[in-house]
Parts: structure tokens; C-alpha cells; sequence
């Protein structure tokens, strides 16, 4: 074998995957088939949950100069607005094009990682020994697969466990602005309700902002303009502070959202990240939710436990499903109830307006969205306070 466990995708969740394998001492393989930095459209606000993975792989975001972020407002057009603070510790502000490469470079410095960019998987086979990628430069063998390459994940494909996306078709515009606007939005993530779209905005770094726009697709352009007008005419409705700065890069679209496999785990292979399924970006919960992924299965597939042992691997395929469905549960749940306040102006105001009289509530949706707190330890309190009693 070349290795223990090959990974496919060489992000956040694949990096930090091989990091934590190796450190556990299993030999890791990378594929990733970007040549790195590359810039992709994200959300890039990073929950505590997400933060603690990186820290425990031996990554420290606030040393790294990544902007620290300790709550989330969400506002409306008229101006009113409620903050949750993050309570189980910071988030970030991590723009993708210099997280990616840092994760690559920690993940190929690490002992028995082989991390190779620039190199794509054409296709895999599994085996009851192990698992074969094919490469343009040969084929890769190793124990354990897992596919963590993306919303649309070809792995999931070869292996027949895609499916298409379900529920309402929502897309996002996604860009950068330059000229110091993290400023404006000091220490928190901004999530602005404009009735026909929402505006997600976040610090992103020194003198950068990420914004995104979300909605139904035919909602993110204006008849005549270009993308990159509408996009920034429908900024400027959410934050006129913000109306005059340049763009930094292009604007990217992404979409649709609601997308999960039909298999999480099966054989010798696993998937991760956006590859095992993807919500609404609006929860900002994504990046921290893969990460999660990525510690768990790191747990599952360390020694003692015995790769070359197929009943051995069936068993952590078992244990990741069940664990993977309890996180899918959780973030559908809090995903649809976003999606059902933010869609009606008037359940949004009712329920900032509890919020107002009970800010703890809103603090314990954003600790139930980020896994450090279930759903059953919510208080009638809190429930009651978002439906705006």
C-alpha cells in the first residue's frame, strides 16, 4: 500500500484530515488538483467548533492574524438588529485563498503526509483489501478512502452515491471588497434580510471583507446589469457603508445548495466536507460542521484500530453514519428554521423582538448550530422568545 488512507481534496477538511491521521500516526496521501492558493466562493466565517479542530491539528488562526469574530447580527432593512454572541469561544474570519494554503503547507510539513497539488483523481476502485485512484502519473493504493473534493464530488459520483439537490433552489453571488471594511463590521458576522435576498457579510482579513448575497437565483440579478453590477448594486442596499469600496477579485456564483449523498460511508471509502452534504450557507455553519467531520472520522480510523481488517473499517463506516446523521439532523433543523424566519419579514421581526427581551435565545441557536449544545437543552424559554413571545 502507498498509504493508510488516501484523501481526495486537499482543503480545509482534507488537510486538516491528514494532519490529525498522521499525528495519530497513519500515513496519509493528498490529492488535490488545484494548484494552490486558489480562491473558491465561501462563506469564510468559521465557528468556535471549527476553530478547536485547527487548534487541536496544531493550527492557531488568531496567531496566523486571521480576524477574530465573537458574535453574529442579524438586522433587517429598516435597521433593527439582534447579536449572538459565540459563547464557546471565537470564530474567524478565514479568506479562502490564504487558509487553503496554509492548511496545505502545515499538512505537507507533517510527517508521514504526502500532500500532492496539482494532480487530479480520474477515477477509484474499491476492493476488500483496499482502494485503488487513478492519476495521470499512475495509480495511487491505499487502505482507506475518503472522498473530501466539494459539492459536486466526483468521488461520490464514481461511487454511485450522489443525488441530486432537493428543496428550494437557492444560489449565492460571492465577493471580496477591499479598502478596509472589516472595520465597518468589527467582530461579528452580519447577516442582512432584505426580503427578496439575504446579505451575509464577513471580516475576512486585513482591510478585506467577504460578501455574499443568497437567494433564489432569479432574485441575485437585475434585468440588463451584469453580475458583477447586480451584485454589488444589492450590497449596497445592505450596507451603504460599505457602497463605495472597491471590488478585490471577480464575483463567483455558487449553487444550488441543499445537497446531500444518498451513502455517507460504504466499503472502504468515506466522505467528508461538502462531499457528504451541503445546506444553505446562510447558517454559516459549513467549514466548522467538515471540520467536525474531519475530527471524527480521524478518531475513527486511528490505531489500534486495523485498516487492513475489512470488518474492522465496516465497523467505522457504521459508527461515522450514525454520527453523520445525528450532525445532519441537527444542522437541517436549524438550517430550516433560518430559512423560515429570514424568509418572512414579519416572523423575523416578531422574533428579534423576543430576541431583544431574551438575548440568550439566540445565543443558544448559534451553540446548537455549531454542535457544542443539542437541540433538546434549548429551554422553552429560549424557543419561545424566536417565535416572539
Amino acid at each position: 500500500m502507498d498509504a493508510d488512507v488516501a484523501v481526495i481534496g486537499g482543503g480545509p477538511v482534507g488537510a486538516t484530515l491528514a494532519m490529525l491521521l498522521a499525528r495519530a500516526g497513519r500515513r496519509v496521501t493528498v490529492l488535490e488538483k488545484a494548484v494552490l492558493p486558489r480562491d473558491k466562493p465561501c462563506g469564510e466565517g468559521l465557528m468556535p467548533s471549527g476553530a478547536r479542530v485547527l487548534a487541536a491539528a496544531g493550527v492557531d488562526l488568531e496567531a496566523e492574524g486571521f480576524p477574530r469574530v465573537d458574535g453574529v447580527r442579524y438586522r433587517l432593512a429598516s435597521g433593527a438588529s439582534v447579536r449572538g454572541e459565540l459563547r464557546s469561544g471565537p470564530g474567524f474570519g478565514v479568506r479562502r485563498l490564504r487558509l487553503d494554503a496554509l492548511l496545505a503547507e502545515r499538512a505537507a510539513s507533517t510527517p508521514r503526509v504526502a500532500f500532492v497539488s496539482g494532480r487530479a483523481a480520474l477515477g477509484v476502485e474499491l476492493t476488500p483489501d483496499g482502494v485503488g485512484v487513478e492519476t495521470a502519473c499512475g495509480r495511487l493504493s491505499a487502505r482507506v478512502l475518503v472522498a473530501a473534493d466539494g459539492l459536486r464530488s466526483a468521488c461520490a459520483r464514481w461511487l454511485g452515491w450522489a443525488a441530486a439537490p432537493s428543496g428550494r433552489a437557492r444560489h449565492a453571488l460571492v465577493g471580496h471588497l477591499s479598502g478596509a471594511p472589516g472595520a465597518a463590521l468589527g467582530d461579528e458576522i452580519v447577516v442582512t434580510l432584505l426580503g427578496d435576498v439575504e446579505v451575509y457579510a464577513a471580516p475576512a482579513g486585513a482591510g478585506e471583507a467577504l460578501v455574499a448575497v443568497l437567494g433564489p437565483r432569479g432574485s441575485l440579478r437585475r434585468p440588463g446589469a451584469s453580475v458583477a453590477d447586480s451584485y454589488l448594486a444589492t450590497v449596497a442596499r445592505a450596507h451603504p457603508e460599505l457602497a463605495d469600496l472597491p471590488l478585490s477579485g471577480r464575483v463567483q456564483g455558487a449553487g444550488p445548495f441543499h445537497v446531500g449523498p444518498r451513502v455517507v460511508a460504504g466499503g472502504r471509502a468515506f466522505l467528508a466536507g461538502d462531499a457528504a452534504g451541503f445546506l444553505d450557507p446562510l447558517t454559516g455553519d459549513g467549514m466548522a460542521a467538515g471540520l467536525g467531520q474531519a475530527a471524527a472520522l480521524a478518531g475513527l480510523l486511528a490505531p489500534p484500530r486495523d485498516l487492513a481488517d475489512a470488518g474492522a473499517v465496516a465497523a467505522a463506516g457504521a459508527a461515522y453514519r450514525a454520527w453523520r446523521a445525528r450532525q445532519w439532523r441537527r444542522r437541517r433543523f436549524v438550517t430550516a428554521l433560518a430559512l423560515g424566519l429570514t424568509g418572512s419579514t414579519s416572523l423575523a421581526r416578531r422574533a428579534m423582538a423576543g430576541v431583544h427581551r431574551h438575548p440568550g435565545a439566540l445565543q443558544s441557536l448559534l451553540e446548537v448550530n455549531d454542535g457544542t449544545r443539542t437541540l433538546t437543552s434549548v429551554s422553552a424559554r429560549d424557543w419561545a422568545a424566536l417565535a416572539g413571545f
